[in-house]
């Protein structure tokens, strides 16, 4: 009898275990956050497919607050919360959660860090003290303070750039393909095996976690972020629940087509399901659908929103609120004429402030007996204080030297508009657009530097002749000229006057044999001085990159000096030799011996120690 009721005891549990076998693995489907796809017939072909059996506030975010700060007015807490459970296993973001220490609901925004970089402490402390509370994703894992275990874990999956940045990295490096691994969500070719989408996702989470928050008014959020950043902000600015969105140097989308003429110049190599991709997860997908503003914020010379394609993108909305604002001659650092445009696009609609933002101004460009007529007009005239217009032939806008060209001012009607002619070339292709400059009513103290200025791009005109050939670039009459400074350092950028950098050496009208010499004239006023040149070749055509060169001189004396260099007198890899063609960023810098400062180069202080650029024939 007791050996039946022991062998019934057995048998009821193994049976227990047979069943919880059988319906275990439904219970870990049931928590996963998204059921993977059996079949490639059911992954969705287009982004509002992708986006629609996905409710971002169904889960519960289970907020962790791992410390908090209270100083000058503000609240700020290190916390995680939940993403969601992908492959069995919770997956969970640290964020600073920031906001002004005072009753009321206020304004809020998600903002999203760029690769390599971390969430920012002071970012959101910044954004407190003008009213806004702020969620600053640590989407990569980084460190955010110095003994907190506690980071982002995505669990199972792995979205982030790999282990030189996020220390339980499951591959190796980013991921770019829609093809599935052990560490994807689906079994079978899907957009959501992508890392953006991932990303995406955490982003959304964000603004739950916003939304869910006492302190904020659900009804006035935005997204903002930078580089990857951008992108999360592009993807999420369709999401209903935003009033206004950022992106900076990043989300134009259209990255899988070459930039015209330049072959491999896309990342469209890295991708078997192209078409899927392009219609799920790049951000040329979600730009026809967003309904916000959307102010872009970028560089002229921007190696990840690269300019034509931020044209493109804003081509592309439903709507005609939108900005660009880019910096010249720069390569993925907005200066503070750009920054700015973020306070002023979120005080506008997310604050309801009466704040002026001047409208993009329009423009057109006509082609005729063998010019082109570039015209634009600011529709809002008030504080106006410059139109700059730059144009080029290059299709490489990562590398273009952007020519200034002076604009000519016409009254007509209570209309102002500038006007410029630009020569046009047999087979080559035209890309031009003005920079308008505002006086603002008061400067504006940013979270570094300040400001008394903002910028507003025109809409860029872009002229592409159908048998484009950029072999014509040698039909172009040459120059040997560089800068002689007549319009201040207007061809180049500067680093509080100290540096001047720019991509000179890709104007077209330059020759660049390297039978030549690069010739300075400068006036070291009695001082002992060292010059210092550097070069860069980053992201020339395909194979052309050689690499980042220098030279160095001490200078003396009084009166004007040239200064020669060779091409065999710059340093750089042991196996390659510098081209002048091949320079795409140059620098210069002059340092005072005595003082170990380096020189104001901006014209500002005359007379000027840097005077003129030239090349000359080798001696």
């Amino acid at each position: 009898m007791r050996k039946s009721i022991l062998l019934m005891i057995q048998t009821i549990h193994f049976l227990k275990i047979f069943i919880l076998g059988l319906i275990l693995p439904f219970f870990l489907q049931a928590s996963e956050t998204f059921t993977p796809y059996s079949s490639s017939k059911d992954v969705p072909v287009s982004v509002v497919e992708l986006w629609d059996s996905y409710n971002p506030s169904s889960e519960e975010l289970d907020t962790k607050v791992i410390n908090e700060t209270k100083e000058n007015g503000v609240i700020s807490r290190y916390v995680t919360y939940r993403v969601g459970t992908f492959k069995g296993v919770e997956a969970r973001v640290a964020a600073y959660y920031t906001f002004p220490d005072k009753p009321g609901k206020h304004p809020a925004f998600v903002w999203t860090h760029g690769g390599g970089q971390r969430a920012e402490k002071d970012r959101g402390i910044y954004f407190a003290k003008q009213g806004y509370a702020v969620i600053d994703i640590n989407w990569l894992g980084r460190s955010m303070e110095n003994g907190v275990k506690e980071n982002t874990d995505w669990g199972k999956v792995d979205p982030t750039q790999g282990p030189r940045f996020y220390k339980n990295a499951l591959r190796k490096q980013w991921k770019r393909t829609l093809v599935p691994d052990e560490y994807s969500i689906d079994p079978v070719p899907s957009p959501r095996n992508s890392n953006w989408f991932l990303l995406a996702v955490a982003g959304k989470r964000g603004i739950t976690f916003l939304e869910q928050q006492k302190e904020v008014d659900r009804n006035r959020i935005g997204f903002a972020g930078f580089s990857m950043g951008g992108v999360i902000t592009a993807m999420n600015a369709i999401d209903p629940r935003l009033k206004a969105v950022a992106p900076f140097v990043g989300g134009t989308g259209f990255r899988h087509i070459d930039l015209t003429g330049i072959p491999r110049s896309s990342t469209k190599a890295h991708f078997q399901h192209l078409e899927l991709y392009k219609n799920t997860i790049d951000c040329s997908s979600t730009w026809p659908l967003v309904q916000c503003p959307v102010a872009f914020i970028t560089s002229s010379n921007d190696f990840h929103s690269t300019y034509e394609r931020i044209q493109q993108a804003m081509d592309l909305l439903p709507h005609n609120n939108w900005r660009v604002s880019a910096n010249i001659h720069k390569n993925h650092g907005p200066g503070p004429e750009q920054w700015t445009l973020l306070n002023l696009w979120f005080a506008r609609h997310l604050k309801g402030e009466n704040i002026y933002i001047p409208r993009t101004p329009k423009s057109t460009m006509e082609i005729k007996d063998g010019e082109a007529l570039f015209t634009v007009v600011p529709e809002d005239l008030k504080n106006l204080q410059e139109v700059e217009i730059y144009y080029s032939y290059d299709p490489n806008s990562r590398t273009r030297f952007w020519k200034s060209q002076p604009a000519d001012l016409h009254l007509s009607n209570h209309l102002r508009h500038y006007t410029t002619r630009i020569p046009v070339f047999p087979q080559l292709p035209i890309y031009a657009f003005a920079l308008c400059r505002y006086k603002l009513d008061e400067a504006i103290t940013l979270q570094n530097g300040s400001t008394e200025t903002l910028t507003v791009n025109s809409v860029e005109q872009i002229y592409e002749p159908n048998d484009l050939n950029l072999n014509a670039f040698s039909n172009i009459p040459k120059t040997r000229l560089i800068d002689d400074f007549s319009q201040g350092t207007q061809n180049w950028a500067t680093q509080n006057g100290s540096n001047l950098k720019g991509y000179i050496f890709q104007n077209p009208e330059l020759d660049r044999s390297d039978d030549l010499a690069l010739c300075l004239t400068i006036n070291p006023q009695g001082r002992d001085l060292v010059l210092r040149l550097n070069t860069s070749s980053r992201f020339l055509s395909h194979g052309k990159d050689i690499g980042d060169f220098h030279a160095t001189r001490k200078i003396s004396g009084k009166g004007k000096q040239k200064i020669v260099f060779t091409i065999d007198q710059f340093n750089g890899k042991k196996d390659e030799s510098l081209s002048w063609s091949a320079i795409v960023n140059f620098s210069i810098s002059i340092t005072d011996l005595e003082s170990k400062q380096k020189l104001d180069l901006s014209g500002i202080d005359e007379p000027r120690y840097l005077q003129r650029i030239e090349m000359i024939p080798s001696p």
